[in-house]
C-alpha cells in the first residue's frame, strides 16, 4: 500500500468537506494543448456559460495531479483516467467519473525494427523506458501476463521527451499516441520502421475521462450536467474541424505549432473512436475498463483491496446529454 497516497487522499477528503463554495474549475491533465481541445473549444465558444456554469480551465504538469486537486477541493472537475479514480476512492477520496471520452489506452510501446523485439514476449534481456508514478503499471501488467519477471527486464525511468530513446538509452519507449509518437514520426521514423507493443484489453489502462466528487454531484447536479453536456459538445466540434479547433487551442498556448496540434486533435479522435463510441455512445463508461484497471492496481499493491466499482463512475449525466453530442464521425 502507498501510505503517502492513503494519507494524502484521506486528508483531501476532510479538507474538501470543510471548504466553502468557490468558483468552478476544471483541472486538465497537462498543459493547454490539443489533448484537451474539447473543453478548450467549449470554453472559447462560451458553451459552459451558455449552460449556466462559470467554469475556468486550469493546466497541470508532472507535479500537479487533477485527482489530488479535485479531491482537495482546489478544483471542481478534473481530466484523468479510471485507475486514478479507483486509487483515489480506495484512499478515501470519493471521486466519480461522469463522462468517459477515451475508450482505449492512450499509450503504446515502440522499438526499432532492428532491436530484435517483436512482441512483449521478447522483452527478457531488453530495456524499456517508462513513466513512473502509476503510468508504469500498464507495462508491468503486460509483462506479468506474458509470464516475464520484472527482474528480467531493465526498466528505466524516462523523461517527458523522446531524447533517451533517440540516444538508444533504452530499446522500448512508452509513448502516448497523441504526443510522443507524433514526435517520433517528426524525427523521420515511419510506422514500418517501428515495432508496436500495444496493451491488450486485459492489461490496458483506458485514458481520458471527466470526473468530479460525490459532493459536487449531490449538491450541484445541474452544474455537473451542464459541464458534461458542454464538454461533449466541444469535443464533437473539435473533432469535426481539427484545424479550427487547433487555432483556438493556440490562443491559450502560443508556443504550440498549428500543424502539430491538428495532428494531436486527430489522434485524440482515434482514442475516442472505440468501444461505445462506435455504437453512437461517445462519453459512456463501461464497467469492464474499471475491472481491468482495478485488477492492475490490486496486483501492483497500489490499493489494499478492491472497491465497489459501480460507485467509481456514473452514466446518469451522459444518459441525459443531447443525443447529437454522443455521435462522432469515426470513419
Amino acid at each position: 500500500m502507498n501510505r503517502f497516497l492513503k494519507t494524502l487522499f484521506a486528508t483531501a477528503a476532510l479538507v474538501a468537506a470543510s471548504l466553502p463554495a468557490m468558483a468552478e474549475t476544471m483541472r486538465l491533465e497537462w498543459v493547454m494543448q490539443g489533448q484537451f481541445a474539447g473543453p478548450i473549444v467549449a470554453f472559447e465558444k462560451g458553451y459552459y456559460k451558455e449552460a449556466g456554469v462559470d467554469l475556468q480551465l486550469q493546466p497541470a504538469g508532472p507535479d500537479i495531479k487533477a485527482s489530488v486537486t479535485v479531491a482537495t477541493g482546489a478544483d471542481t472537475y478534473g481530466i484523468g483516467h479510471a485507475n486514478q479514480v479507483i486509487s483515489a476512492r480506495a484512499n478515501g477520496a470519493p471521486l466519480v467519473m461522469i463522462s468517459q471520452h477515451g475508450q482505449k489506452s492512450a499509450t503504446t510501446y515502440i522499438a526499432r525494427k532492428d532491436s530484435g523485439i517483436t512482441s512483449i514476449k521478447d522483452m527478457a534481456g531488453h530495456s524499456v523506458g517508462l513513466w513512473f508514478g502509476g503510468d508504469e503499471q500498464e507495462f508491468l501488467a503486460m509483462l506479468a501476463n506474458a509470464g516475464i519477471d520484472q527482474s528480467a527486464v531493465k526498466i528505466i525511468s524516462q523523461g517527458y521527451d523522446i531524447i533517451g530513446w533517440l540516444n538508444k538509452d533504452y530499446e522500448v519507449m512508452q509513448v502516448t499516441l497523441y504526443n510522443e509518437l507524433l514526435q517520433v514520426y517528426r524525427q523521420g521514423f515511419k510506422k514500418e520502421d517501428l515495432v508496436f507493443i500495444d496493451p491488450p484489453d486485459d492489461a490496458s489502462l483506458v485514458s481520458g475521462g471527466l470526473f468530479t466528487t460525490e459532493k459536487q454531484i449531490q449538491e450541484n447536479p445541474k452544474a455537473v450536467q451542464a459541464v458534461v453536456d458542454a464538454t461533449l459538445r466541444g469535443w464533437k466540434e473539435a473533432l469535426a474541424d481539427p484545424k479550427a479547433a487547433a487555432e483556438i487551442v493556440l490562443k491559450y498556448n502560443s508556443e504550440l505549432k498549428l500543424d502539430e496540434q491538428v495532428e494531436q486533435i486527430k489522434a485524440m479522435g482515434d482514442l475516442f473512436c472505440a468501444g461505445p463510441t462506435l455504437k453512437g455512445e461517445f462519453g459512456k463508461s463501461e464497467l469492464k475498463i474499471y475491472e481491468v484497471a482495478q485488477k492492475i492496481l490490486v496486483g501492483a499493491k497500489l490499493i489494499d483491496q478492491p472497491i465497489d466499482l459501480n460507485k467509481a463512475f456514473t452514466n446518469a449525466f451522459w444518459e441525459k446529454a443531447p443525443a447529437d453530442y454522443k455521435t462522432l464521425d469515426c470513419k
